[in-house]
């Protein structure tokens, strides 16, 4: 397993950065994890198959814990886990740090993976509800943290808009209608199926007061080498706004609402999860990649 690390003036929450050799394996994760969400309706199919606890600590571990975050961190536990398929190699640790004796001041839950030194490939803040999925096609297991799926995709951990409350269907004629005129173009045209008829998902979503739609378009002619067209549609079957995605794929948030009272719309990008204002067209948060850092590195 490969990380590319940033340097340490470097080392922010900023969008992964695009290496030549890399690009080919980024490009063929996002796909993989692309073709078994529409599988599964969830981002790599992942659910959670391993509970993480840190109720007892692995005293070998809690030593390799203590040594790097000991002196910034008063509270640590450590426990063993397999991200990878186990092998050969020594195993990952998952840490629960914080600043005060009793983790409620800056407290964490650290992801540490052996590649000749130990490296911190997740770091967010500390939950009870955090488990494993099994290994994905990536080759590492998806972290599960509050429902939130973190993938692997290649280099980084990722987070996965979260889909909780969207029902997914095939659209209708008349959103078929409503989606051409909104694209401008006729979606059965020739030149739009030329590289296969596009794809076109409904999801029936409760976005301010119940009954709203959100329509994605799929296709590489309307989405070319970038985002896919979505189309976020009101009670009364009205077009309102178009965001686009990565591969289409988006989701609701199950906390931030925009001035107006909608809840955000969550899409995924090259750089993370943006969450989308439904009024305004504008990002109101951004969840993004997780850097590699060389553990017990002041982040």
């Amino acid at each position: 397993m490969t990380f590319l690390l940033q340097p340490p003036h470097k080392r922010t929450r900023s969008p992964l950065p695009i290496y030549t050799g890399a690009l080919l394996i980024i490009m063929w994760a996002f796909a993989a994890l692309a073709k078994d969400t529409e599988k599964n309706n969830q981002p790599g199919g992942d659910i959670a198959v391993q509970q993480l606890s840190f109720v007892r600590n692995d005293q070998q571990a809690l030593s390799i814990a203590r040594r790097m975050y000991g002196r910034e961190f008063q509270y640590v536990k450590a426990v063993r886990v397999w991200l990878e398929a186990p092998n050969d190699d020594p195993e990952q640790l998952f840490l629960k740090i914080g600043k005060s004796r009793d983790c409620e001041t800056e407290c964490f839950n650290v992801a540490l993976f052996h590649n000749e030194k130990w490296l911190e490939i997740y770091r967010r803040p500390a939950t009870d509800a955090l488990g494993l999925s099994a290994v994905t096609p990536t080759g590492m297991r998806s972290i599960i943290e509050d429902g939130r799926v973190w993938t692997w995709n290649g280099q980084a951990y990722t987070p996965q808009p979260n889909l909780d409350g969207m029902t997914e269907r095939e659209a209708s004629e008349e959103e078929l209608a409503l989606v051409s005129k909104e694209l401008g173009a006729n979606i059965d045209q020739p030149t739009a199926t030329s590289f296969g008829p596009p794809e076109v998902s409904v999801y029936e979503v409760d976005i301010l007061e119940g009954g709203e739609k959100i329509i994605v378009v799929r296709s590489p002619y309307f989405c070319g080498q970038s985002t896919c067209p979505v189309f976020l549609i009101n009670n009364i079957g009205q077009s309102h706004r178009m965001i686009r995605a990565l591969e289409g794929v988006v989701g609701i948030s199950k906390t931030e609402r925009d001035e107006n009272g909608f809840r955000g719309i969550e899409t995924l990008g090259r750089g993370g999860v943006t969450v989308i204002s439904p009024s305004t067209g504008k990002a109101m948060e951004t969840i993004q990649i997780q850097s590699v850092s060389v553990a017990g590195t002041v982040k």
